[in-house]
C-alpha cells in the first residue's frame, strides 16, 4: 500500500489483514519502488498524490522494469476525473478506485485480481475499461 495518508494505509491494512493478506506500506514513491524491488509483492495499491514523486511516475517505473512489470497495480486515489482514470489504465494499472472508497470493494477487487484474474488477460481487460471510460467521457461532452 503506497499512500502518504496514514489513515488510508491503516484502513487498507486492517481490511486486507482481516482477509488474510500480508500488508507492507510505503509513504512515498521512492520508498515504494525500493520496497517493491526488495520484496516483490503480489499486488500494489498506489495513490497518485505522493510527496516526492507522483503515483504516475511510480507506475511508469514499475511497468518499465522487467522485474516488476508483471505486478498488478490498483490505483487508489482522489483523482477521479475520467481523464485520470483513463491515464492510470493506459499507464498499466489493472484497476482504478477513487477516494472516498468502500474498503470491502477494494478487498473484493484485490481478491479477484490475485486469485481469479488470469495475468495474460490484463491487457484486454485494461483496453475494455479504457474504451468504456472514453465512451462515457464522449457521451458527457
Amino acid at each position: 500500500v503506497v499512500d502518504d495518508e496514514i489513515g488510508i494505509v491503516e484502513i487498507v491494512r486492517v481490511n486486507m489483514e482481516a482477509e488474510g493478506f500480508d500488508v507492507l506500506s510505503a509513504s512515498s514513491g521512492a520508498e515504494a519502488i525500493r520496497a517493491v524491488n526488495a520484496q516483490t509483492p503480489d499486488l500494489v495499491i498506489l495513490d497518485v498524490m505522493l510527496p516526492d514523486m507522483d503515483g504516475w511516475h511510480v507506475l511508469a517505473e514499475l511497468e518499465a522494469s522487467p522485474e516488476t512489470a508483471g505486478i498488478p497495480v490498483v490505483m487508489l486515489t482522489a483523482r477521479a476525473a475520467d481523464e485520470d482514470i483513463i491515464h492510470g489504465l493506459e499507464q498499466g494499472a489493472v484497476e482504478y478506485i477513487t477516494k472516498p472508497f468502500y474498503p470491502e470493494d477494494l478487498v473484493a477487487s484485490v481478491k479477484i485480481i490475485i486469485n481469479v484474474f488470469d495475468p495474460s488477460l490484463r491487457q484486454d481487460y485494461r483496453r475494455q475499461l479504457i474504451a468504456k471510460r472514453r465512451r462515457m467521457l464522449s457521451a458527457n461532452s
